[in-house]
């Protein structure tokens, strides 16, 4: 029975990516229609214009943000003018929803530039000062400077949906309320319990509302940005739930702060980048993420043993790194027994030098991928000249060790829940799904 509701909830949120990616393609491919804009670029409203003070606020930021956009090919900003922020014709891209409590302010909660290819030098004094926003998504742009602290967006909703699957409602209207069952279109149906009211993305045109991230936390996708710099040392101060960072220039070490993030981040996607230093312990801590890859980057050291705390990893992807020693027995036990989550664990082309015992049947399985490593007796492994260059070369990361870790207490809980070792398909996860140009 755990498996058919898993495969209906997989099916399902399968449909919903389709339908978000499909409207989301054809909201591209518009031209952004002049009489869209309500006013003229000359008309510079005022704090009593707009339904309350949070929204005035955030049209100043959307507005200096604005200013500093260098390259915008489909016109978008054309639509940033005036005060109706939450509107249906206006500020292509922004969303808003009512904050719960006795106020019912609006506010901008999600902000989607996926896919207009805009310059701009950075996005700071922008993300970081709209202190509402849940969902933010920014694929295909061409943003600079470094990633802006998160640590003042403080996520202030309530949205628990069942099972803690991350689901991005596909309907017109979604009305709060007590374990509502929701059935909108043919995109998808579930179980959501909402503490407040929010208005989705109509998908025949213009039509505005929040899509929220996941639960109870906030959703940052920028993908393909050419983002420089180091990631901030105060990442885990966020309330991150999905993190995608792939296919930039970001550099230095993953942050030890990224521990803090323990009970909020479900995915987090780092691959292609030029990230540097030592593979984080505190990675390890991340006892509720199914999605790890940190593929493709300048990461070395050996596997922390704290690893074997990621009890709800599914797919672990440190390929294309500078790793070495051996692959530890802990961490491919991950997809053994009942409560075996790990279902793809990519270690190519690094230069370990063995694997556990437990280790050898998922590489017979096809779940642990070891090419291009130097394990003495396996196959396509790199060239022993290769491999004495890089052991050669001194080494600064703190040696493996076989001691036992504590691991944080969700580690246990997830490691006593069953699970079916299933090697789902990549867009079924939101990271992966949105990996896409």
């Amino acid at each position: 029975m755990a498996s058919y509701l898993r495969l209906i909830r997989i099916r399902c949120l399968l449909l919903l990516l389709f339908c978000i990616a499909a409207a989301a393609s054809e909201a591209v491919r518009l031209e952004v229609p002049l009489k869209a804009i309500q006013h003229s670029a000359s008309y510079n409203p005022q704090l009593q214009d707009f339904p309350n003070e949070r929204l005035y606020r955030a049209y100043l930021v959307i507005q200096r943000f604005k200013s500093t956009i260098t390259s915008d090919p489909k016109n978008v900003t054309a639509t940033w003018t005036g005060h109706d922020i939450c509107g249906d014709k206006n500020y292509l891209g922004f969303y808003c929803s009512t904050l719960p409590g006795p106020d019912k302010k609006l506010t901008v909660t999600e902000v989607v530039l996926n896919g207009f290819g805009m310059h701009a030098p950075n996005l700071h004094g922008f993300i970081d000062q709209l202190p509402d926003l849940a969902f933010f998504h920014a694929a295909s742009n061409n943003f600079g400077g470094d990633i802006p602290s998160l640590s003042e967006l403080g996520y202030l909703y309530e949205l628990n949906v069942a099972k803690d699957v991350p689901i991005h409602p596909a309907s017109n209207y979604i009305a709060g309320g007590s374990g509502v069952d929701i059935h909108r279109g043919n995109c998808f149906g579930a179980i959501l319990n909402f503490t407040f009211h929010l208005r989705t993305r109509d998908m025949k045109g213009w039509g505005k509302g929040m899509i929220p991230g996941a639960t109870d936390a906030k959703t940052l996708l920028l993908n393909y940005n050419n983002l420089p710099g180091p990631l901030p040392a105060d990442l885990g101060l966020s309330k991150l739930s999905h993190l995608a960072l792939a296919n930039n220039k970001l550099t230095g070490p993953i942050p030890p702060s990224i521990s803090n993030l323990q009970d909020s981040l479900l995915e987090v996607l780092l691959l292609n980048n030029q990230l540097s230093g030592c593979l984080p312990h505190e990675l390890g801590m991340l006892t509720k993420t199914a999605v790890i890859d940190a593929g493709m980057n300048q990461l070395t050291g050996p596997i922390p043993s704290s690893f074997s705390c990621l009890t709800s990893v599914e797919q672990l992807n440190l390929g294309g790194n500078r790793l070495y020693g051996e692959i530890p027995d802990a961490l491919c036990k991950l997809a053994a027994g009942p409560a075996g989550r790990l279902a793809n664990l990519t270690l190519s082309s690094n230069y370990f030098t063995s694997v556990g015992p437990a280790c050898l049947s998922l590489i017979k399985d096809g779940v642990l991928n070891v090419k291009n490593n130097c394990i003495p007796g396996f196959a396509n492994q790199r060239r022993p000249a290769e491999c004495a260059s890089f052991h050669s070369q001194p080494k600064t990361c703190p040696a493996a060790t076989a001691t036992h870790v504590a691991c944080p207490a969700g580690a246990a809980d997830a490691a006593a829940a069953p699970a079916d070792r299933v090697a789902k398909d990549y867009s079924s996860y939101v990271t992966y799904a949105t990996l896409h140009k």
